[in-house]
């Protein structure tokens, strides 16, 4: 039997494989000029995310490396980017949503970034 190359929908991503898929729906949305489309590759894009393990995101917030620090930050700033597009399509309460788990990751409100 042949394996596919491609992970079964919602199945468990890396932090890096999500981050990278989220990154490229992010990118498509900001060049599209249709709001529902856009809207769809924002949700793709939070869905990504979401396929990180719970446990995996508390293992990289809580560590002391600067490589797990830093895919914090990038993780955190992907949240803010999509609640920002969100908000642009008038959709405050999933624009919300990316903003608590971006504090999830590591956010900070005084515009610092903390893993």
């Amino acid at each position: 039997m042949l394996s596919s190359p491609f992970s079964p929908w919602r199945s468990v991503l890396t932090p890096e494989t999500a981050l990278n898929l989220a990154n490229i729906h992010l990118e498509n949305a900001r060049k599209t000029t249709s709001p529902e489309l856009t809207l769809a590759l924002c949700n793709d894009a939070e869905s990504a995310l979401a396929r990180i393990r719970t446990s995996a995101r508390k293992t990289y917030v809580s560590s002391s490396r600067d490589e797990d620090r830093a895919l914090c930050n990038e993780i955190a700033t992907t949240y803010f980017e999509l609640g920002k597009l969100l908000e642009g399509l008038g959709r405050r309460i999933k624009a919300q949503t990316c903003y608590k788990n971006e504090e999830k990751w590591g956010y900070v409100s005084d515009n610092n970034i903390l893993c």
